[in-house]
């Protein structure tokens, strides 16, 4: 998870194969041009948003998606596409779910050993919930996927109201789907 723009930029330049210059490069820009812009710099403005999507489809990475929605409190899942899933895959993302649910459970025996839950620890077992939501609505919308006639099935359960885009939205605090 990414709480900055910034921190965004610098992870989908680390996924690029040729790095920070290779993403300045790929943009038409020198690495100087790239910084002046990252840090608004010698009356430089700040990047684009087709600068910013360009970045992300270039990294390969949703970093640009995951601040977005963590700005605003939602969390993002990765729809799993009909012809890429199969039970080999239902298994692995039921593994991963399963894990997940093991690492909050262990941490929250550890967050409550002390008795006070500080703010360090909330952070950590939010960003572990998170992790487990994510995975097992992978899993639902994958089985969805596979045994579904159609993949309307599957934007139905994604989209709850007229003009939605196919994603999951939950609220951070795990309490309310939209």
């Amino acid at each position: 998870m990414v709480d900055s723009i910034k921190a965004a930029i610098s992870a989908m330049c680390k996924a690029h194969p040729a790095g920070r210059l290779g993403m300045a490069a790929d943009l038409g820009m020198s690495i100087d041009t790239f910084h002046n812009h990252l840090y608004e710099k010698c009356g430089s403005r700040f990047f684009t948003l087709k600068e910013l999507e360009r970045m992300e489809d270039l990294s390969g990475v949703s970093m640009l998606a995951e601040y977005a929605a963590a700005r605003v409190g939602k969390l993002l899942v990765d729809v799993p596409k009909p012809e890429n899933i199969d039970n080999v895959d239902l298994y692995a993302l039921d593994m991963q779910a399963n894990a997940a649910k093991g690492q909050l459970a262990q941490a929250q025996i550890e967050a409550a050993a002390d008795g006070v839950i500080d703010r360090h620890e909330s952070k950590k077992l939010m960003n572990l919930l998170k992790k487990t939501v994510r995975h097992q609505i992978q899993g639902v919308m994958g089985f969805m996927a596979l045994y579904s006639v159609s993949d309307q099935a599957v934007e139905v359960f994604m989209s709850t109201r007229k003009g939605d885009a196919p994603s999951v939205q939950l609220e951070a605090s795990g309490a309310s789907f939209q």
